[in-house]
């Protein structure tokens, strides 16, 4: 296996046992059948918080409500944001009956991404219910988790967030001095060659400093005989990895690091980002921090319909993006000469001038003639939209994966012209 195939984990997936998720997952399937909730296997759980309670069905129930309350990343996350949507699909899906197609419908998002956001909140809830199901060992090592991640999640709140453009290997160069110090201490040899190009992030500099110093401090105190650390750049991802080798004989995921690893994991996923753990071999782990890119690609949206046109601005935002939003021609040719985008998002379906009428005038316009132009309509008519010189085509309603997909496409597409 080579290092691009590295199989990779988050560190919640792998608290919890696979037995206990689908536990979870039924018990929530069955959430207002009592007589169902009555026998479940998960009932352990009432029993040993309240043993005095006579109704364990209905205190099933409260506890899954409140484990999927504690998944809630509360007011400052954007309703339909990365953050926001494993609990929005998790409650819609088992509070309030919803089909796995309305919630498609409503959030706008493909089949694909729902599973993928089901299963994010699944094992979310799954691993506060675990930790919650665990005894308190000698060094109380579950329960002074769950302790302090409350205590992070009260703090990063209070701290509030504040993204921006981040450039990353500033961040990690500074943090080398004591690093390595650190390093030396434990034996470790730590490699790190600051990145030929800016790594630029869209991230919260105190967390992401905070979430970098972490991942190394856990892995260096796991005392391998090598630390490599590498920058990736790749699908709208910035990537430090670090990879340990050889490892000692006790395993990574000793408590202690797992304690130190969900505190990273926690940093990381409040600014967007997350964390993975991968293998290519037994004595060789890596340690994967990702985080969203910062773009400088200036997208000019064009919109008779201003609903969507916040909802696009809003979660092309929340991925580094510079939007201008249009809902008429007039506006659109004004905001185009104000300053050219590198991507235009366009509808057809449009008063005054309609899509194709737009699309003439941006041909036919000095500086806009070879601005990329995605159409989005309701539509079916790709191959107009491929003639007059549209670079993409997207048929509503469009996803936020579909769009992203759309948008990196074009702008890596165009970036490349004229290369060999």
């Amino acid at each position: 296996m080579t290092d691009g195939e590295a199989q990779e984990h988050s560190i919640s997936t792998s608290e919890a046992p696979a037995e206990f998720v689908a536990a979870v997952r039924d018990a929530l399937g069955h959430l207002y059948d009592y007589a169902h909730l009555e026998c479940h296997p998960l009932c352990e759980l009432v029993a040993s918080s309240s043993p005095s309670l006579r109704d364990p069905s209905r205190g099933l129930r409260n506890l899954l409500l409140d484990a999927l309350e504690q998944i809630n990343p509360g007011p400052r996350a954007p309703r339909n944001s990365r953050e926001w949507r494993p609990y929005g699909i998790l409650v819609r899906r088992y509070v309030n009956g919803f089909s796995i197609q309305a919630i498609m419908d409503e959030l706008h998002i493909s089949l694909r991404q729902f599973h993928r956001d089901h299963r994010k909140g699944l094992l979310a809830v799954a691993t506060h219910l675990w930790r919650q199901s665990q005894p308190k060992g000698q060094n109380g090592s579950v329960a002074d988790l769950g302790e302090t991640m409350a205590g992070l999640e009260h703090e990063v709140q209070s701290l509030g967030l504040d993204l921006r453009s981040v450039n990353l290997g500033a961040v990690v160069s500074e943090l080398m001095g004591p690093l390595g110090a650190l390093a030396r201490g434990h034996g470790v040899r730590l490699g790190y060659a600051p990145p030929r190009r800016q790594m630029m992030a869209w991230a919260d500099v105190t967390l992401a400093r905070q979430a970098v110093l972490g991942a190394l401090t856990a892995t260096i105190v796991s005392r391998p005989a090598n630390l490599e650390l590498g920058w990736l750049h790749r699908a709208r991802r910035v990537i430090l990895d670090l990879w340990a080798w050889p490892l000692t004989t006790e395993p990574f995921m000793m408590p202690e690091r797992r304690e130190r690893l969900a505190v990273v994991e926690e940093l990381m996923r409040a600014q967007g980002g997350d964390l993975k753990l991968g293998a290519t071999q037994p004595e060789r782990v890596r340690v994967r921090l990702s985080f969203r890119s910062a773009s400088s690609t200036r997208v000019l949206l064009i919109d008779d319909n201003t609903r969507l046109l916040e909802l696009y601005r809003r979660f092309l935002e929340a991925e580094g993006f510079a939007v201008t939003c249009a809902a008429d021609s007039v506006a659109a040719l004004e905001a185009a000469a104000q300053e050219v985008p590198d991507v235009i998002v366009l509808d057809v379906l449009m008063r005054d001038l309609d899509g194709w009428q737009m699309l003439e005038q941006i041909r036919s316009r000095p500086g806009l003639g070879k601005v990329p132009v995605i159409i989005c309509s309701v539509l079916n008519e790709p191959e107009m939209a491929f003639v007059m010189g549209a670079q993409r085509y997207l048929k509503k309603p469009v996803s936020q994966e579909q769009l992203l997909a759309a948008l990196s496409e074009t702008v890596d597409g165009s970036s490349q012209e004229g290369t060999p």
